[in-house]
């Protein structure tokens, strides 16, 4: 009996001294937050709820040591943010309260990347308008270098029946080649608009085809056009 006590007594000590070196093992990669740590831990990095100090402090959910989720964060000078958080900053719905010229202010809506987009979501892409145009595809393949370029697309292939081509952008340096059709060095929100000529789909006739739209993302995009 006396052996099984201390059996026990040596398994709730490792326990405990486990739970403890895990905890204080448990990194937050935010420096303003990573004085101190409680709650669940991932590879030695806060993941899952839990409550970070520092010269600032955070309550709420943890991705990879980092805030993400929702949260509630509070800035050594009183600024308070509740909302939803991606890779450490504001990113989605929230709200963020702060002084200004002295009154309590409110900024409540949409975030993204730690920046007030407004207080709804802007859409990355509208089509404004399309002509003879069966369907459009805005693709973006990542954040630099800022262009657009277009692709034409006819029964599942590339097509290369188009004449009397016209390109018109808000901003940006228009480029034609034999691999390129579209602007590079563009400013967003992009505003842009193709018109071509093409056969029908019975090659009886030609249709005039258009298509305006504008992007507001930043980014690569390829914009392909199905008629």
């Amino acid at each position: 009996m006396k052996k099984v006590l201390i059996f026990l007594a040596v398994v709730c000590l490792t326990i405990l001294t486990t739970g403890v070196y895990a905890q204080e093992t448990c990194k937050v990669l935010l420096p303003q937050i990573s004085d101190s740590y409680t709650g669940s831990c991932k590879n030695g990095l806060a993941d899952g709820k839990g409550e970070a100090f520092g010269t600032d402090q955070y309550k709420g959910e943890f991705k990879k040591g980092l805030p993400e989720g929702q949260g509630v964060y509070i800035w050594q000078s009183g600024e308070k943010y509740e909302g939803s958080w991606k890779k450490g900053v504001r990113d989605g719905n929230g709200r963020y309260t702060f002084k200004s010229a002295g009154k309590d202010t409110v900024m409540a809506g949409i975030w993204k990347e730690d920046k007030y987009i407004g207080e709804k979501a802007v859409a990355p892409y509208v089509i404004l308008y399309k002509n003879s145009i069966t369907r459009v595809s805005c693709v973006k393949s990542g954040d630099l270098p800022n262009y657009v370029v277009y692709k034409f697309s006819r029964a599942g292939g590339s097509a290369d029946d188009i004449n009397e081509l016209l390109l018109t952008g808000s901003t940006g340096d228009e480029s034609i080649s034999s691999n390129f059709i579209g602007f590079e060095q563009v400013t967003f929100p992009f505003e842009g608009k193709i018109k071509f000529i093409a056969p029908n789909a019975l090659r009886t006739a030609t249709m005039s085809c258009e298509l305006r739209y504008q992007i507001n993302e930043p980014g690569a995009w390829t914009v392909t056009i199905f008629y």
